[in-house]
């Protein structure tokens, strides 16, 4: 444990010295860490996180597993230390932080530096039904904190939610929906449908396209 909260502690000090602003409407710029940094962080992802983030962390769409390629620094070294300190719960998570080379403050900023690196993906599993509608209402609901171009911002707070498997967003979308202080969907009267609509529109958005995924934004 003692191991876990320094981690944590170490996690959080450096995703709190990166520049950016912490409010609502700030554009990201994603950081370029060191490529030491990456290809050790490489080396414990393919150890510990493999299994259920997948092969270049791709993630699960069958699972709602999200993909984390190409996510943001600041926000992957903040969740990886809610996670190591179970602020953020997950039975699986606790389990890869039991692992001995995933308790030091090292690994987190390694494993965050390789995930950041990585390409954003693009899925194909979307429904296309869906997408300009979705595109109206994350403008309208959505895009003054997580940017018009869904980056999110470089601090750590605000997540980028591109080129997201469309069953992830939608599942977080829902829990959001009832229980989250931070993002209060309930108060944009973002109803079920308009959950759908803005998932299905943020996972077509473009990344590195997938084998065999069409690709038109």
């Amino acid at each position: 444990m003692k191991h876990i909260r320094r981690l944590a502690v170490a996690a959080l000090a450096v995703a709190c010295s990166l520049p950016g602003l912490s409010s609502c409407g700030s554009l990201a710029h994603r950081e370029q860490p060191p490529l030491l940094a990456v290809t050790r962080g490489e080396r414990i992802y393919e150890q510990h996180c493999i299994g259920c983030h997948a092969q270049r962390a791709t993630g699960d769409a069958f699972l709602a597993v999200p993909a984390l390629a190409g996510q943001q620094l600041g926000y992957l070294q903040n969740q990886i230390a809610r996670f190591s300190s179970d602020e953020r719960h997950s039975p699986q998570m606790r389990w890869a932080f039991k692992r001995a080379t995933m308790t030091t403050p090292q690994a987190a900023t390694d494993i965050a530096a390789y995930l950041s690196h990585l390409p954003q993906q693009t899925f194909a599993q979307s429904d296309s039904r869906f997408q300009d509608e979705g595109q109206v209402s994350y403008a309208t609901h959505c895009a003054a904190c997580h940017g018009a171009d869904a980056r999110g911002n470089s601090d750590g707070a605000i997540p980028s939610l591109r080129a997201q498997h469309d069953s992830y967003l939608v599942n977080r979308l829902r829990r959001f929906a009832s229980t989250s202080p931070a993002v209060d969907v309930s108060a944009h009267r973002i109803d079920d449908h308009t959950i759908i609509a803005v998932a299905a529109y943020l996972s077509s958005l473009r990344g590195v396209p997938l084998e065999g995924a069409a690709v038109d934004r």
